[in-house]
């Protein structure tokens, strides 16, 4: 049996859920960390959020929500205007300076989306009715086909999952450590939800035969983030983040 691996994912500067998480992988004794991106962008703590992951030097990638921060588009959300405005010039160079993909452990792939897109979900696909359903098989293995490695981990959907393509492919999403619940517009209006306010991560450990996976669901004090989610104004962050729900 090889060295656990834990895996996290967006963020979205809850720094709460975040200490909680790494509180966890600490208490396991767990040496090794990836992060999927999707780091700060939320108007939650972005500062504290970038200060920990700098100090803790844990290797990932960008999400599309890091990406928007360096270039923000002609029409910023509020969030990302929130998150511009609490960040300092060392924590974009920071987020300026991860790779879109990376290749760890040998065998184990880092996207935030898709291998090419990270602002589309790998093994969710949304009807134009809003209803979120698990992808055709043939459309994700078309999405993954130019990855060599067994494992693909990817988050950009909140929602923590385990897909297992023939012959032998194995794609994780460990769920969201700050943002359990959320709505979006593309590609149509739909809802996201995880059903519980926990933050959430992945540990992959390889076994002999293979890779064993455990998601993990950390209780933190998810009622403060979601006050502060409050105080700056966004009551649809502090429901979501309290409840799980969208």
């Amino acid at each position: 049996m090889s060295v656990p691996i834990a895996i996290i994912a967006d963020i979205h500067g809850n720094r709460w859920a975040l200490e909680a998480v790494l509180r966890d992988i600490e208490r396991r004794g767990i040496q090794q960390i990836f992060n999927l991106g999707d780091n700060l962008f939320g108007p939650l703590d972005p500062a504290g959020t970038a200060d920990l992951l700098i100090a803790h030097n844990i290797p990932g990638v960008s999400g599309n929500g890091d990406r928007e921060l360096l270039a923000p588009p002609a029409q910023p959300s509020a969030s990302l205007l929130f998150t511009r405005k609490h960040v300092t010039s060392a924590h974009l160079e920071w987020l300026s300076s991860l790779p879109k993909t990376a290749i760890v452990a040998d065998d184990l792939f880092l996207c935030h989306g898709t291998p090419s897109d990270d602002n589309t979900y790998l093994v969710e696909t949304v009807t134009p009715a809003g209803d979120v359903f698990l992808r055709d098989t043939a459309a994700i293995v078309a999405d993954v086909a130019g990855v060599e490695q067994s494992v693909i981990l990817c988050g950009h959907s909140h929602q923590a999952r385990d897909i297992f393509l023939p012959p032998g492919k194995l794609i994780v999403n460990p769920g969201s450590v700050g943002l359990p619940a959320y709505t979006d517009d593309l590609p149509y209006p739909h809802p996201m939800q995880s059903g519980s306010p926990h933050a959430r991560y992945a540990i992959l450990t390889k076994v002999d035969a293979g890779w064993q996976i455990e998601h993990v669901l950390v209780p933190y004090n998810w009622e403060l983030a979601a006050s502060i989610a409050r105080n700056h104004q966004r009551p649809d962050w502090a429901v979501w983040i309290a409840t799980g729900r969208a």
